[in-house]
């Protein structure tokens, strides 16, 4: 771009100053529109207002009625642009290979409820669903019965749990077995007792 061409936008040092203003407000618009494409609510980067901010800076650079303090200001302007461009590059090159950490975040949480979802529909998931709502059925009536919170370790009670299945097995033999939290002389409870 010419200097003549600059000299006809910008009349005097003020008109520069205002567009310095203008520059550094669509600069954050820019690296905010940035942030909502790669975190998904953009479809496509914002490439036309970043072509915009490119040749506004070219323009700032070529621009007359510059003093001190607006060069001040282009240069700390400029700066910030090129710290927000590398990495808006560097993160849309791993977007590309697949190795930016939102996206792996993203695809790793998919594929652990997708993993959960299938696990449920198992035996054993269900199994660990039954032990967990047990668990929280438990830790509810200890705490109506404290009038406080407590923290119980659900390790302990899966192990107390497993070795009362093995106990009442023994004594059983293959009866289907069930479990269910009773409150017998103010003592909270998991009791076995046999599936009709």
């Amino acid at each position: 771009m010419s200097t003549a061409n600059s000299s006809d936008e910008f009349k005097n040092a003020s008109s520069v100053r205002i567009e310095l203003d203008r520059a550094q407000q669509e600069l954050e618009q820019l690296r905010t529109l940035y942030e909502q494409y790669f975190i998904g609510i953009l479809q496509f980067p914002p490439d036309q207002l970043h072509q915009k901010m490119q040749r506004t800076i070219r323009k700032l650079r070529n621009a007359p009625f510059k003093n001190s303090q607006t060069n001040y200001q282009l240069r700390m302007l400029e700066q910030r642009y090129q710290t927000y461009a590398t990495y808006w590059k560097r993160v849309m090159r791993e977007r590309e290979e697949g190795t930016y950490f939102r996206d792996v975040f993203k695809a790793e949480l998919r594929e652990r409820v997708a993993r959960e979802d299938a696990e449920g529909q198992t035996q054993r998931g269900k199994v660990k669903a039954n032990v967990k709502a047990l668990f929280d059925t438990y830790q509810d009536a200890l705490e109506r019965q404290a009038g406080k919170k407590l923290k119980l370790d659900y390790e302990k009670f899966q192990k107390r749990l497993v070795q009362q299945a093995k106990s009442f097995k023994e004594k059983n033999g293959n009866k289907k077995l069930s479990f269910k939290v009773v409150v017998e002389e103010g003592k909270v409870r998991v009791r076995a007792t046999t599936k009709e």
